[in-house]
């Protein structure tokens, strides 16, 4: 395996180990411990480490190294009020009006609620005619995956919320699915604190 390859493995599977709450908020991720547990040298495993900082997945100082991040309430708030601005661009889109909705949506079942959250999102980035707009859609499906089930823990009507929009995307409802996500995205915004107390963040280093 060539070395670009090797960096791209270990990027690939350090960002879904990373995003998908392997490690708890504040986990000093130290690039020597993480090689032993990615097969790699401790090289590519910094550089992963600098490309997910990069994008703003994990936290970074310099000459302190890197760690999960820590979600404070108001860093919450933050997060949710980008990714409902986002989503709201994203469905003004004209070209909205004229694509085939039913293939960006599959129809087999999810049950976990941060995979739906992200496979709407998703289907919505899709959608949209404007790279840019995809792309930061597509980081903030991977920045928020990591609390996404501490929502579902906190709020029991998210998944009804998720679903409600669900339908609005599949019957087009362009209209309604800005104003569902819209209160969506202000709920997220009252229960953040409850989402960050969920998360309780302890240091701690990988070994």
């Amino acid at each position: 395996m060539n070395a670009g390859s090797t960096m791209e493995r270990v990027y690939l599977d350090l960002k879904a180990r990373i995003v998908g709450g392997a490690y708890p908020p504040g986990t000093r991720l130290d690039p020597f411990h993480l090689a032993k547990r990615l097969a790699a040298s401790p090289t590519p495993v910094r550089e992963a480490l600098h490309r997910l900082s990069g994008e703003r997945i994990v936290d970074s100082w310099h000459q302190e190294g890197f760690r999960q991040p820590i979600f404070a309430e108001s860093d919450l708030c933050d997060l949710y009020r980008w990714s409902g601005a986002l989503l709201a661009l994203a469905l003004r889109d004209p070209a909205l009006q004229k694509s085939e909705t039913a293939a960006m949506l599959p129809t087999m079942e999810i049950e976990d609620y941060p995979a739906r959250v992200a496979r709407l999102y998703r289907a919505v980035a899709l959608l949209n005619g404007n790279r840019e707009i995809r792309f930061a859609i597509a980081n903030m499906i991977d920045r928020s995956e990591f609390f996404r089930a501490a929502e579902a823990r906190t709020d029991p009507v998210a998944s009804e919320e998720i679903a409600s929009m669900e339908t609005a995307f599949l019957q087009e409802r362009w209209a309604d699915l800005r104003r569902k996500s819209a209160a969506f995205h202000r709920r997220r915004v009252a229960r953040a604190g409850r989402v960050a107390a969920e998360l309780r963040p302890r240091s701690q280093t990988i070994e």
